[in-house]
C-alpha cells in the first residue's frame, strides 16, 4: 500500500517534503537507515517510506524506540509494507543487517518528564545506537536536538549560535538532560562521521510531536477559549518538513559538527504567535495570555547552516495555519491558503483569463497553433481551470508559430497589454517572451530591481524547440542551454553561479564575469534554435522551461490539438496532453503537498490598479463564441 493512502493529508504533506525539494535525496538510495527516538523518529520513518514510493529509493528503515508500547503508535499498514521494521531499543542487537545511516532523534520534539529513570533510559538508548553505528561502520550518524539545550539567555534578545550556551540551574532538568545527551554523542562520535542538528520548536500537523501549542491549535479549531504563557524572549519555530530537508542536507553535503535550523520568518514571542493566529483565524482565536509560567524554547542563530547553502521553505504563518486546520477535519482537494495575494487571487485569475481569451482570438485570426502550457495545462487537466493557488499563465508553441506570434502580436494586442521579446527588448533578458498587463505591478524580489522593465501581471510564452535525435546530442544540447541560462540569469541578477560543484561553478563564474549580458542572451537564444532546420527531428526539448535537464521528448506529443474546459471556456491543449504531462511531471494528477500550495511567485510589489475587483463578464475584452 502506498503511503499517500496510509497517512492523512497533513502527515503526507511533511512526509513528502524532501521529494519536492530541489535536491533529491538520492544519497539515501538503497541504504539501510536506523532511526531511533520517539514521535519525531516515527515521523521521519514515514518520510523515508514516502520517498521510497515517490523516488524508488529502495531504502530499508529500522525503527527503534526506548519508549514502552511505542509499536502501538505505528500505523499498522506502514509496518506491513515491508520497508519498515520495528525493534525496541533493548532488542537493537537483533538487527543483523549492515546499517549505512543512523539518525537518533532522541528527545527532540518530545516532552521531557524528569527523573533518573528517564535519564537512564535516554542515555542508554543513545549509547546502544552509537555502539551499533560503530560496529556496523555506518557512513553517517546524526543526532537531533533542540533549542531547549541552550538554557536561559542573559537577556531576552539573545539568539544562540552553535557554541553559545546560557544559564542552566541544577533544577533545569530538561536543559541538563539534553546537554548530557549531546555531550555523550560528541565524545563518542569523534572518530566517525557525525553531526548534530538543533531545531527550533517543531510544528508538524498530525505528527504527534510535543511543542507546547497543540492544545492551542485544537481550541482554535473548535473556537474554544484557551490559555498561553507570555514570554519576554523570542523563540525559533520550524515546520516538520524543513527539519527533514535539513537532515537530508547534512547527509547530502557530508557536513559534520553542530548546526542550528529554524523556519523562514519563524522567530516570535508567544504573544506574536497569538496575534498571528488571530490574523489568520479571526474571532475563532480566544487566547488568554498568562503572565506567569514557562514556554520551552529559545531563539536560534541559524547563519551557519544557511551560509553552507541550506534554505528552509516554510514560514511561521503557513506552519501555524496548517497546524490549526489539521484539527478541523477533512479538507477539500482545492484547498489553498486564503490570504494569498492579500485575498486578491481570484481577481488576478479573472484578469488573466480575460486576456487569455484575447490571445486565443489573435491566434485564430492568424492561424497560429498554441496550447496551454506548464502549470496552466496542468490546471486544465486536473482542475478544469487554474490550479487554485496559481497566479500566472503559461502558454506554449512550436518555433514556427512562436516566431509568427512575436511578429503579429505587437499590432494585435488589446490596449493595456504589451509583448516582451528578448531579441528586441534590451531591458528584458528572459529566454522566453512574456505578455504583460501594463497598468498593473507584479514584481518579484529580483525583477523589481530591473526598473526599466515592465513588471505587470504576465503570461509566459514558451517555445518547444527541436533537439537532437540521439541521447548524447540531447544531453549536449541541454547542457549548453543550462550553461547559457546560468550566464544570463546570474549576470542579470548579480549572483554568483553555484551548481554544487566547485570547479564547474568557478569556471562558470569566470566566463560570467567576462561575457557581456546581451552577448550571453544572444548565445542562449542561438542555442535554443540550434536544430531549427533539422529535417528529420523526432524530439523536442523544454529549453525555455524547468524541464530542460530532462532532454528530449517525443515530437508527436505536440502534433494535434484538442480543446479542454478551462474556467468555463474551451482552451487548446495537445491531443497527447496526458503523455506530455507525464513526461514533465510524472503522476500529474497527484495534488501538491499542502504546504507547497502557495502563490507561484514571491511577490514584493503588487498592484492590480483598476482590476482589483475584476469580473470577466464586465469587460469588453471578453472573447466571443465560447
Amino acid at each position: 500500500m502506498l503511503m499517500k493512502d496510509i497517512l492523512n493529508v497533513f502527515q503526507f504533506d511533511w512526509a513528502m517534503s524532501p521529494a519536492v525539494a530541489e535536491s533529491k535525496p538520492d544519497k539515501l538510495k538503497n541504504k539501510s537507515i536506523l532511526i531511533s527516538g520517539h514521535e519525531t523518529a516515527l515521523a521521519l520513518a514515514y518520510t523515508i517510506q514516502c520517498l521510497n514510493d515517490k523516488l524508488n529509493l529502495g531504502a530499508k528503515i529500522f525503527l527503534c524506540s526506548q519508549e514502552e508500547n511505542f509499536e502501538q503508535k505505528i500505523i499498522p499498514d506502514a509496518l506491513e509494507r515491508g520497508d519498515l521494521i520495528y525493534n525496541g531499543t533493548e532488542h537493537i542487537d537483533d538487527i543483523k543487517q549492515k546499517i549505512d545511516i543512523v539518525i537518533h532523534t532522541g528527545l527532540c520534539g518530545t516532552k521531557i518528564k524528569g527523573g533518573f529513570e528517564e535519564y537512564k533510559a535516554e542515555t542508554r538508548a543513545l549509547n546502544l545506537v552509537i555502539d551499533l553505528a560503530q560496529s556496523r561502520k555506518a557512513e553517517k550518524i546524526i543526532l537531533l536536538s533542540d533549542s531547549r539545550v541552550y538554557g536561559q539567555g542573559e537577556n531576552k534578545y539573545r539568539a544562540f549560535a552553535e557554541t553559545e550556551f546560557g544559564y542552566a540551574g541544577i533544577d533545569d532538568y530538561s536543559v541538563q538532560l539534553l546537554r548530557s545527551i549531546e555531550s555523550i554523542f560528541s565524545l563518542r562520535t569523534k572518530n566517525i562521521n557525525g553531526a548534530t542538528l538543533r531545531t527550533g520548536v517543531i510544528l508538524g500537523a498530525g505528527s504527534g510531536i510535543y511543542n507546547g501549542l497543540e492544545s492551542i491549535f485544537r481550541s482554535i479549531a473548535k473556537s474554544e477559549e484557551t490559555e498561553l504563557y507570555s514570554t519576554e524572549n523570542k523563540i525559533s519555530f520550524i515546520y516538520m518538513s524543513d527539519v527533514f530537508k535539513a537532515l537530508y542536507y547534512l547527509i547530502d553535503k557530508k557536513l559534520n559538527g553542530v548546526y542550528n535550523v529554524s523556519g523562514i520568518d519563524s522567530v516570535a514571542s508567544t504573544g506574536t504567535v497569538s496575534a498571528m493566529l488571530h490574523d489568520i483565524f479571526g474571532n475563532d482565536v480566544k487566547i488568554k495570555m498568562l503572565d506567569s509560567g514557562n514556554f520551552e524554547g529559545n531563539e536560534l542563530n541559524c547563519g551557519k547552516i544557511v551560509f553552507s547553502g541550506f534554505n528552509p521553505t516554510i514560514n511561521l504563518k503557513t506552519a501555524l495555519e496548517l497546524s490549526v486546520i489539521s484539527y478541523k477535519g477533512e479538507i477539500a482537494d482545492d484547498f489553498r491558503f486564503e490570504n494569498e495575494h492579500y485575498g486578491r487571487l481570484n481577481a488576478i485569475q479573472n484578469v488573466l483569463m480575460a486576456y487569455l481569451l484575447e490571445v486565443d482570438k489573435i491566434c485564430k485570426k492568424h492561424n497560429i497553433k498554441w496550447y496551454l502550457g506548464g502549470g496552466t495545462l496542468l490546471g486544465a487537466a486536473r482542475h478544469r481551470g487554474f490550479i487554485p493557488w496559481d497566479d500566472d499563465v503559461d502558454i506554449m508553441m512550436l518555433r514556427k508559430d512562436y516566431d509568427k506570434f512575436l511578429e503579429v502580436a505587437p499590432d494585435e494586442l488589446p490596449d493595456g497589454m504589451i509583448l516582451q521579446d528578448p531579441k528586441k527588448d534590451k531591458t528584458y533578458n528572459y529566454c522566453y517572451a512574456k505578455l504583460r498587463i501594463t497598468d498593473t505591478v507584479f514584481a518579484t524580489d529580483f525583477s523589481k530591481n530591473h526598473k526599466g522593465m515592465n513588471n505587470g501581471f504576465a503570461f509566459d510564452i514558451f517555445c518547444h524547440d527541436k533537439t537532437a535525435n540521439s541521447k548524447l546530442g540531447q544531453k549536449i544540447h541541454s547542457q549548453l542551454t543550462l550553461f547559457w541560462l546560468a550566464m544570463v540569469f546570474n549576470k542579470w541578477n548579480h549572483r554568483r553561479v553555484y551548481n554544487g560543484k566547485k570547479i564547474q561553478s568557478a569556471i562558470s563564474n569566470f566566463f560570467k564575469n567576462i561575457f557581456p549580458l546581451r552577448f550571453s542572451t544572444r548565445m542562449l537564444l542561438f542555442t535554443l534554435e540550434m536544430f531549427k532546420h533539422k529535417k528529420n527531428a523526432k524530439y523536442l526539448y523544454d529549453g525555455m522551461g524547468k524541464s530542460v535537464h530532462k532532454g528530449g521528448f517525443d515530437k508527436t506529443f505536440l502534433d494535434d490539438e484538442i480543446r479542454l474546459d478551462f474556467n468555463g471556456y474551451k482552451m487548446p491543449v495537445p491531443a497527447k496532453y496526458k503523455e506530455y504531462l507525464t513526461n514533465h511531471y510524472g503522476d500529474y494528477m497527484e495534488l501538491a503537498p499542502l504546504s507547497t500550495r502557495l502563490m507561484g511567485h514571491e511577490i514584493t510589489l503588487s498592484d492590480l490598479n483598476k482590476y482589483a475587483d475584476f469580473q470577466i463578464s464586465n469587460k469588453e475584452i471578453r472573447a466571443k463564441g465560447f
